[in-house]
């Protein structure tokens, strides 16, 4: 099992530039304490050693009789790393359901904007009538 830690780098999270995403940096900056909901205290937050320790945390716990509730707690389906669970590769399972739920949420937006969409030609249509 590679922990998450190991995963879940500063480096690998700064690279991504998922962290420059107007969404993601709001949702995320909202979660932190008051005095610093800033990107520069973002930033800072994800290239603390408390991060990796919390990932190192997770892992454990991941690892434990109650990941279950972990799932739970974050709202993930634990059918979509049921492979992995069974193979006992908590922390796999675990990101194939964040994975997983990424996923069905672009899907979901993706809907939304297309089903909006259509909607305003439909109604461009009616007005031309």
């Amino acid at each position: 099992v590679v922990p998450l830690q190991n995963i879940v780098t500063s480096e690998e999270v700064m690279a991504t530039g998922v962290l420059g995403e107007e969404e993601v940096q709001k949702m995320l900056i909202d979660l932190l304490p008051a005095e610093a909901q800033n990107a520069a205290e973002l930033e800072a937050t994800v290239r603390s050693p408390q991060f990796r320790q919390t990932l190192a945390s997770l892992t454990n716990a991941l690892q434990t009789e109650n990941y279950n509730s972990i799932f739970a707690n974050f709202s993930l389906d634990t059918a979509a790393g049921a492979a992995s669970l069974a193979r006992g590769n908590n922390v796999e399972a675990f990101l194939q359901a964040i994975e997983a739920q990424a996923r069905a949420a672009t899907e979901n937006a993706a809907a939304a904007a297309n089903s909006d969409a259509s909607g305003s030609d439909a109604t461009a249509e009616e007005k031309k009538e």
